[in-house]
């Protein structure tokens, strides 16, 4: 009985899990490069940080070299409350460099964390830029990053999400990792190009400081996908998906196993804010999707005959995950190692079990 059950359920809850992936496939498909506007809007660039002293510097390098013009161009710093030298970092790169400014998310003085989204509301707050573009405090852009977002803000588009690549290392779990990275951002674009923004990283992202305050910013969301998802369900203005190298932002790869994980358990802590409901039911089905599996394989001992039908759903998983990885891949000027894809593969299910739910009893912070 258990096993006409289980293999019920894993049955739907796959045909679920195909017709999504190949919705994010169809997406990327749409992801071609279409007429964009060749304005040149003054444009703030907000970085919010905290206890990013050893790659702060490096950040605001890359953010000084950008190919964008200096009297339309700014950089704006939240410290959120660090306890290293990253506010000392960056006050003597605003000292030397016109272009930045450094503010403090604490409006007491007390050197406490507000949150990612609270400084990064204190940074557009003291923005004077038209377009708002975020990154993060460890990642470094292209020269050509925020002239190649910036031209894909046709008239009728509010919001622009970009493509965030994790740089793997030498180390093997460093290229899981990274492969791990790469299906998030390749997801999110897939589902932008589909017409269902879900997912976006804040790491590359850009909005119209209009349609952040039309939404009543980030409303107590805390974080920048529900943000996407007030603009779309409360119809401001188009969602795209910049799939253009020149707008590539990288960032570095812990190599951490643990770190990796509990990054993970506080991203699926961001529960609970979508306005459009429906985005939580596909969520939902899909960790069930995930469960059902994952179950399916603890029975075998006992119910063997759910060995094949497990078998055939993660053949299918892995081989549809490859292509749809591949084809993001292919988008910005990435590569799929095999092996470490196979084995991330592999972990991904139970990773993916175990970390959503414990993202459901943890309190949502950002970094410590």
């Amino acid at each position: 009985m258990l096993e006409v059950i289980l293999l019920t359920v894993m049955a739907l809850l796959t045909a679920h899990y195909v017709h999504f992936i190949t919705r994010v496939r169809v997406g990327l498909l749409n992801l071609r490069p279409s007429p964009r506007s060749e304005d040149e809007p003054a444009v703030s660039v907000v970085v919010a940080a905290r206890n990013e002293e050893r790659r702060i510097a490096r950040c605001l390098d890359a953010l000084s070299r950008l190919d964008y013009p200096a009297d339309r161009l700014e950089v704006v710093v939240v410290d959120d409350g660090s306890s290293d030298g990253t506010a000392a970092s960056a006050r003597a790169y605003e000292r030397r460099e016109p272009l930045v400014r450094v503010l403090s998310s604490d409006a007491h003085g007390t050197n406490k964390p507000q949150g990612k989204a609270a400084a990064l509301t204190v940074g557009i707050a003291g923005a004077r830029g038209e377009i708002i573009l975020t990154t993060d405090a460890d990642c470094v852009v292209a020269p050509s990053w925020a002239r190649v977002m910036v031209s894909f803000f046709a008239p009728s588009v509010s919001m622009v999400a970009g493509p965030v690549l994790e740089n793997a290392g030498g180390s093997f779990f460093g290229k899981m990792e990274s492969l791990e990275f790469l299906g998030l951002v390749t997801t999110g674009a897939g589902l932008i190009g589909a017409g269902r923004p879900i997912i976006c990283n804040g790491a590359n992202l850009g909005y119209r400081r209009a349609a952040f305050e039309a939404v009543g910013g980030f409303g107590g969301a805390n974080d920048d996908e529900a943000l996407m998802n007030r603009i779309v369900h409360r119809n401001i203005g188009r969602i795209v998906f910049a799939a253009d190298r020149g707008a590539v932002v990288e960032t570095e790869s812990d190599n951490s196993a643990w770190k990796f994980f509990w990054q993970r358990v506080r991203w699926a802590a961001k529960r609970g804010h979508y306005e459009d409901r429906s985005i939580v039911v596909t969520l939902v089905l899909l960790y069930l999707f995930f469960l059902s599996v994952l179950l399916s394989v603890a029975a075998i001992p006992t119910e063997p005959l759910l060995a094949i039908p497990v078998l055939v759903v993660y053949g299918g998983k892995l081989t549809t995950d490859w292509a749809t990885l591949r084809a993001g891949a292919g988008l910005f000027g990435s590569e799929v190692p095999a092996l470490p894809f196979i084995v991330a593969e592999l972990l991904h299910v139970p990773y993916i079990v175990v970390a959503a739910a414990l993202g459901q009893f943890v309190p949502l912070q950002w970094k410590k």
